[in-house]
């Protein structure tokens, strides 16, 4: 049989087909003068869509919050060097989060490479190698298609993160064999060894006192699984320290959780067995002053990405797998031990009962405290949010050092959260309006603080040109309040007038809002904050463009 050549194609063109294979519609980008090729090839293509960033950052932030709404990989387009160096501040949240975020990145002509040439490095890839699973410049046009796929297979296999592929203008525009027979692979995740998981019955049987730590690996199915492993062997469930904490890994309406996870909480403290399913062991702030896994407590550590166990504190039981896979072979397992099963639920239930009366308690005395107060808390507009919201909302949350308050207040709902871990600003804004592209038919709310608000303000014009529905809620305490924390822990609690770095005067956050396009209230009361709530929601569906609720809060120095 005769073999016909293959027809040729613009490399630029076959890009586009590998994203197609990959069930990409959506491009974020902000190109420049060597996407022309790309660009053409995109106004050929009705069926892929290209969203223009004003600034890269903003690119990278959508294409991580449509990742993590959808699960399928995000896609980014970065101009040369200085684009790629732009955009590195939220790849890095990326990164840290494990979310599958691939990038395509122009580079300059090959002629220029190595010959100092405008927007361009020796070795650009050296840039972004930190921060991806895998980073490589194609060297010939034949080779973008399997470039582009291999980038896709690194970002999506397991653990997932961020991949980065370089392009130079010309190879883009130069002919390939047009692709044929791309399809996405499928991938499984990992799954914990037999063995691995029988030992992990054998202590849930024989401690006196576990505790389970919901990760936000577990989201999802996970959760009612774990749930279910709760109700049969009574196990109080704590979520992962909010630090680390990007989904709902748990619902607290459930009569086994209560509350975070601290070495001080008295679940904790009373202890004899620590299973910590699918959370980050721990992304320090500051020196700890005590072990964070109190010494007293065995520990077993579930998690996805192998090089997480034992990080920073070596368990007595390491279990490389995916944790609701891992909760579901415990079930499986436990199914031929009832009895042993009925006789530690019934020991445990009394404590499990104390504890969560415990966690309802301290919710009781933080409404009493915000009821005191002139000043409307994040507690509040959490709570105030949940009142206002339907109940498939996606709240993108990043608030900071209002995180944990409003936190407490909203009612948080399986599904319905998505954080970040990674503490590179201005990333909740474009992460919503991604979102929002991946999920375009439930409510999505952005909950930021007033300075993350404006290190990518510019999302705001993007969100009003792709009509995206996202109400933004600003929690306006008029500072940098962890950098007043910072200098409070250096001086003893008090921080000096006129210290630097802290306030931030004089910004009309409705004025920059209504400048790109986006509707904007501010809050002057209490009593005007549903009302403004609810109008924002209204206005961005009726509207189809974001609109912004700045709220200030008074200051949550104790967060």
């Amino acid at each position: 049989m005769v073999r016909t050549e293959r027809k040729q194609v613009p490399a630029a063109h076959a890009v586009l087909a590998v994203l197609r294979a990959w069930g990409t519609r959506v491009l974020f980008g902000l190109p420049g003068s060597t996407e022309a090729a790309l660009l053409e090839a995109l106004r050929q293509a009705p069926d892929l869509r290209y969203v223009l960033t004003l600034q890269e950052g903003v690119a990278v932030a959508m294409a991580d919050g449509f990742a993590r709404a959808t699960g399928a990989p995000g896609v980014v387009n970065l101009h040369t060097t200085v684009g790629t160096l732009a955009g590195l501040s939220q790849l890095y949240n990326a990164w840290r989060d494990r979310v599958p975020v691939v990038v395509v990145a122009s580079h300059k002509d090959t002629r220029l490479l190595g010959r100092g040439g405008f927007t361009s490095l020796p070795d650009t890839t050296a840039l972004v190698r930190p921060l991806c699973k895998w980073a490589h410049q194609t060297l010939r046009a034949e080779q973008v298609v399997e470039d582009l796929r291999r980038a896709f297979q690194q970002a999506t296999s397991s653990p997932p993160g961020p991949a980065y592929v370089l392009v130079p203008e010309d190879l883009l525009a130069e002919p390939c064999p047009e692709p044929e027979g791309v399809v996405a692979p499928r991938a499984l995740p990992p799954r914990a060894h037999p063995e691995a998981v029988q030992e992990l019955v054998a202590r849930l049987l024989a401690s006196r006192r576990p505790v389970a730590v919901a990760g936000s690996q577990l989201a999802g199915e996970g959760a009612s699984l774990l749930a279910e492993l709760a109700r049969r062997l009574a196990i109080p469930i704590l979520w992962e320290p909010r630090r680390s904490l990007l989904q709902i890994p748990y619902p607290p309406d459930d009569p086994h959780f209560v509350g975070s996870y601290d070495p001080n909480h008295p679940a904790v403290a009373e202890a004899d067995l620590l299973v910590v399913l699918g959370a980050v062991l721990f992304v320090e702030f500051s020196p700890p002053a005590a072990p964070e896994i109190p010494p007293h407590v065995a520990l077993v550590h579930v998690h996805l990405d192998a090089a997480e166990l034992g990080r920073l504190y070596p368990p007595a039981l390491s279990v490389h797998g995916h944790p609701a896979l891992v909760v579901r072979d415990v079930l499986d397992a436990l199914a031929g031990r009832q009895d042993e099963a009925d006789r530690v639920r019934s020991e445990r239930n009394p404590w499990v009962a104390a504890l969560r009366a415990r966690w309802e308690a301290q919710r009781m005395a933080w409404q009493a405290q915000d009821a005191a107060s002139r000043e409307l808390s994040a507690r509040q507009v959490g709570a105030a949010l949940g009142r206002v919201t339907p109940a498939d909302t996606l709240v993108v949350e990043e608030a900071v050092r209002s995180s944990v308050a409003f936190l407490e207040g909203y009612p948080a709902r399986a599904g319905g959260l998505l954080r970040t871990s990674g503490g590179s600003l201005g990333w909740g804004v474009p992460a919503a309006l991604g979102a929002q592209m991946g999920l375009p038919s439930r409510p999505v709310v952005a909950v930021v603080g007033d300075g993350c608000l404006h290190f990518t303000p510019q999302a705001l014009w993007t969100g009003v040109q792709q009509h995206l529905p996202v109400l933004v809620v600003v929690l306006n305490n008029r500072k940098y309040l962890a950098v007043e924390a910072a200098v409070r822990r250096l001086l003893g609690g008090r921080v000096e007038e006129g210290t630097p770095g802290i306030q931030l005067p004089g910004i009309d956050h409705m004025s920059v809002a209504r400048g790109y396009g986006a509707w904007a209230v501010k809050v002057e009361s209490a009593d005007e904050l549903e009302d403004a709530l609810r109008e924002g929601l209204l206005r961005a569906r009726q509207e189809g463009r974001p609109c912004l609720v700045d709220v200030p809060v008074r200051d949550e120095p104790g967060a």
